[in-house]
């Protein structure tokens, strides 16, 4: 890890906005294939009833808990996706490299751990909570318990492991 990694912190609104909009998006475009009208679509942070929410997306018409996950499916895919792409790619520009596993790797990754232990403390408006009440709570445990650990290894497998390749 080099001092200059960590100057990207200071893009933290930028990375959350797209996190934000990605998570979002996944609600948005599931409820429309379902059937649904998106009504809200909300990126930015904002609060109701004295709580905080990073971005909200609202919609009309039946849907399943599909609407409700598409979020962590696609974290899983853009995730699967961006690991290739260090791995196999190996973008030349550390920069480059370094937006790249946090926007398609760390930003999941957080999202996820974030949803699934607020779903877990109990939170009845977070989507982790709506699935763990409408589905096999055991299903959906496993589902993140295993994501999380997936995310957890390829993250130290492309930053943190000596004998990874990175840029320069």
């Amino acid at each position: 890890m080099r001092k200059k990694d960590f100057l990207w912190l200071l893009l933290y609104p930028v990375y959350q906005t797209i996190g934000t909009i990605s998570h979002e998006g996944s609600h948005a475009l599931a409820a429309m294939a379902e059937g649904a009208k998106v009504t809200e679509f909300v990126f930015w942070p904002s609060f109701s009833n004295g709580r905080l929410f990073w971005g909200y997306t609202g919609w009309h018409g039946s849907t399943t808990w599909f609407t409700i996950a598409a979020p962590y499916f696609c974290n899983l895919i853009t995730f699967f996706f961006v690991l290739l792409i260090i791995l196999e790619a190996k973008p030349q520009r550390r920069w480059l490299w370094l937006n790249i596993l946090i926007i398609g790797m760390l930003s999941p990754f957080i999202n996820s751990a974030y949803n699934y232990f607020g779903g877990v403390a109990g939170s009845p408006n977070n989507d982790v909570g709506r699935l763990l009440s409408s589905l096999d709570p055991i299903a959906v445990h496993l589902y993140f318990v295993l994501t999380l650990l997936f995310y957890a290894w390829g993250v130290y497998h492309c930053y943190f492991r000596k004998k990874t390749w990175h840029p320069k």
